[in-house]
């Protein structure tokens, strides 16, 4: 078993950080949580700050600490006094940060520095299943042709957007990052590089198809010369959603979550469903099967063999 010999817990931290960044190509979104969460778990030891050095979130003394090498016993200790401080949180943002430290004590065991894997005293609470917020089909019809018939200068730019989060089911990330090297226009397709930079293709509708053909060439990403700001993307989908008169607000995550339950509500297998959405595990996917019970009464009369009267 390897030793940590003289190193400081705060050395391994960073060591683990640029092992998710290049070793499991995490986003830096994910990277920048992965660092804020350790930085809290470290606050018994010193104060941190996190700064991005070379694309790799760092966590950066505030002042020049008197950090004892890293003691493998100490780890429980600094997991308890966290547990503490994160006990007025909600469960699904205990669930995150404890999943965090769970991922770094893997690191720690599978690199030799810990002797037990340790993830296993670290209690997830459970967290209720929440329906994702979708919008009806009529919803979605009524926003796509609000859109189409607008008269504002950046209203294609919007349908375009509209269109991927809604009628391709990328995340809203996807959508703002994807460059005119990932698309085919010819055949329809685009190549999208996901979570943990998984790459999957999928294919456009012909209304998306011609949404994007009619979008101005102006940068190398297809809303610009650089990628468009995920803030930018909430901004457009709020502002498109109150103009066409939808009760809720409306957000980039519905759009997507309304496209895997349209899917769904037209018989879509679950499997595809999973590929077209970039999930790692079928148990993401399974939480859009939330169809109303009229929808399944329909399908079930539809398709069941005894649903229709025999003559």
């Amino acid at each position: 078993m390897a030793s940590p010999g003289n190193q400081k817990l705060s050395d391994l931290v960073a060591k683990y950080l640029n092992f998710q960044a290049f070793a499991k190509s995490s986003s830096l979104l994910t990277s920048k949580s992965y660092a804020n969460d350790l930085k809290q778990f470290l606050e018994p030891v010193g104060p941190f700050e996190i700064d991005i050095v070379k694309n790799v979130y760092v966590l950066v003394p505030i002042r020049d600490l008197k950090e004892p090498p890293f003691a493998e016993n100490e780890l429980m200790k600094l997991v308890r006094a966290a547990q503490e401080r994160w006990s007025p949180l909600k469960a699904s943002s205990k669930n995150r940060k404890y999943s965090t430290l769970k991922s770094f004590f893997k690191w720690l065991y599978q690199e030799g520095h810990i002797e037990e894997p340790l993830t296993e005293q670290i209690q997830t609470p459970k967290v209720p299943r929440k329906l994702p917020h979708f919008i009806s089909m009529d919803e979605a019809m009524s926003l796509v042709k609000c859109l189409q018939n607008s008269s504002e200068p950046e209203a294609q730019r919007d349908l375009a957007l509209v269109y991927l989060l809604y009628a391709a089911g990328l995340r809203v990330s996807e959508a703002c990052d994807l460059a005119w090297r990932q698309v085919d226009l010819k055949r329809g397709l685009i190549r999208v590089k996901g979570k943990g930079g998984k790459e999957r293709q999928v294919a456009l509708v012909n209304a998306a198809l011609k949404a994007l053909k009619a979008l101005d060439k102006k940068g190398d990403y297809v809303f610009g010369s650089e990628p468009l700001s995920t803030r930018k993307a909430y901004d457009i989908v709020k502002k498109a959603g109150l103009k066409t008169g939808l009760l809720k607000p409306l957000h980039p995550h519905a759009l997507r979550h309304s496209f895997a339950t349209h899917m769904l509500s037209s018989g879509a297998d679950l499997r595809i469903l999973q590929e077209l959405l970039g999930h790692e595990s079928l148990t993401a996917t399974q939480k859009y099967l939330h169809l109303s019970l009229d929808s399944l009464a329909q399908t079930m009369e539809s398709h069941h063999p005894l649903g229709e009267e025999m003559d």
